[in-house]
């Protein structure tokens, strides 16, 4: 297989990579942000303020009454993705699997680039050009 076979046959694989890198991105920081929130949960005092109605979605923890809900518990459903339902936890699921293609294109994308020469040169690849495919 020559190198501009090899580049077009594996540019879906990285096009795919980057799409699902920027679209994963925002919900990672989202996670990144309240786990650290979790972390530390008494250090901030989130179990002893309560997060407005006025910011919640209306069919959330209706069961909690018009004055709030729990900081905690808030950031708690939030990195879940209880907050939203089922919906919430789909979309965290659906999230997941992007990782996971990810993780896959990005093995595949390295392996490629290694099987070339069958080592990589001192850039960290094969073909000598700074690691582009």
């Amino acid at each position: 297989m020559t190198t501009t076979d090899r580049r077009s046959s594996t540019a879906w694989i990285r096009r795919t990579h980057a799409l699902l890198g920027v679209i994963s991105a925002l919900n990672l920081l989202l996670l990144i942000g309240t786990g650290l929130l979790l972390q530390h949960v008494a250090l901030l005092g989130l179990d002893e303020h309560t997060v407005s109605r006025r910011l919640l979605p209306s069919s959330y923890r209706p069961q909690d009454g018009d004055s709030g809900t729990r900081a905690d518990i808030v950031v708690t459903d939030l990195h879940s993705g209880r907050m939203f339902g089922t919906a919430g936890t789909l979309f965290l699921d659906v999230v997941t699997l992007a990782w996971l293609v990810m993780l896959t294109t990005g093995l595949v994308m390295y392996w490629l680039r290694r099987g070339r020469n069958g080592r990589a040169d001192s850039n960290g690849s094969a073909d000598g050009n700074g690691g582009d495919l």
